[in-house]
């Protein structure tokens, strides 16, 4: 616990201190927001606010290597890839920040990045249902894995629209997933649970409403990624036994949001990544709501998702735990 509070303080503190310097380089160099007719702020606001974050996480990962290195030693692929993956969706959703990359373009990046987090271990093997119901998906794991990890990187990507929505989401997902990995006795996500919060909340003081910095796809596409991995890893009762419906509520939110734009928009006959104004969050301010009290009636939905997602996974860790000492009471009988 004190090694977690130590882990969460470092990424707080680089992040506080990062923002300012980040944005000044925005202002700069002219990566800004420009105020159009599907933005909901005024004016120009800088981007690159995922370069606070993403110092603060990497300071964290190599205050990890140097408190403990044994943890580092026992999961070096996971991380190693968690690090690559990481770097690389920042620097091309850094340029996309400044110069608006085409979308295949992205797309195959984050396919090559998904297939190499997915080869060195972040991938669910056998899905566990409750019941204690398992489905293994055999060669099929490695297209779930990457289809998981690349949806997750751009529904959090376009949920990012309102000033602190992201940010308070990535917080709520994190805060649950450590709680839901600790109750599973799983090592590596509550560390990098706590990374992510720490870097998060720390770019969230210069980004709530009315923000004076936006994470841009270099934060949203990274930030997503690993969220993308915390969720799977926190939900493992087993080595690649993962109770999917897990991190599909902690993330209910983005992919619902995510899946009603594809279908609206491939409906309507254009891009499914050509933005517009009809997101949840969009609605919801259309109906009343605030940018803030938008962002804050989703972050508490989300929430609530986690509550669930928490009771589900206490559920099913009762039954597995019941299941074991059943297996255990047999097999002592048979003898």
């Amino acid at each position: 616990m004190i090694e977690l509070a130590g882990y969460f303080s470092i990424t707080l503190i680089i992040s506080l201190l990062s923002v300012p310097l980040v944005r000044t380089f925005a202002r700069r160099y002219h990566v800004v927001a420009h105020e159009n007719h599907r933005t909901v702020h005024e004016g120009e606001i800088p981007k690159l606010g995922g370069g606070a974050i993403f110092f603060a996480f990497v300071a964290g990962m190599a205050a990890l290597l140097i408190i403990d290195p044994e943890l580092v030693s026992r999961f070096h692929f996971e991380l190693l890839s968690l690090l690559i993956g990481t770097t690389v969706l920042f620097l091309i959703g850094a340029l996309d920040d400044k110069m608006d990359l085409s979308c295949s373009i992205k797309l195959t990046i984050e396919l090559l990045v998904a297939g190499l987090a997915v080869s060195m271990g972040w991938r669910v093997e056998t899905i566990l249902l409750p019941g204690a119901v398992e489905l293994n998906l055999g060669v099929m794991s490695y297209f779930i894995s990457i289809l998981w990890m690349v949806g997750v990187a751009n529904a959090f990507n376009m949920v990012d629209g309102l000033d602190g929505l992201a940010g308070g989401i990535a917080v709520a997902v994190s805060f649950v997933s450590l709680s839901i990995a600790a109750l599973f006795g799983n090592q590596l996500a509550p560390v990098i649970a706590v990374l992510v919060m720490g870097s998060v909340i720390g770019f969230l003081r210069y980004n709530i409403n009315p923000a004076s910095i936006f994470m841009g796809d270099s934060g949203s596409l990274s930030l997503g990624f690993v969220l993308a991995c915390i969720t799977l890893n926190s939900a493992s009762l087993a080595p690649g036994k993962t109770a999917f419906l897990i991190p599909l509520l902690l993330l209910g939110l983005p992919i619902t949001d995510t899946t009603l734009a594809v279908v609206r928009r491939v409906r309507r006959g254009i891009h499914p990544f050509h933005a517009d104004r009809e997101h949840i969050h969009h609605r919801l301010v259309r109906l009343g709501l605030s940018h803030a009290g938008a962002a804050m009636f989703m972050v508490a939905i989300c929430l609530l998702l986690g509550v669930m997602a928490f009771l589900l996974a206490h559920g099913m860790y009762t039954d597995s735990f019941f299941m074991q000492n059943s297996n255990m009471t047999d097999t002592l009988g048979a003898w």
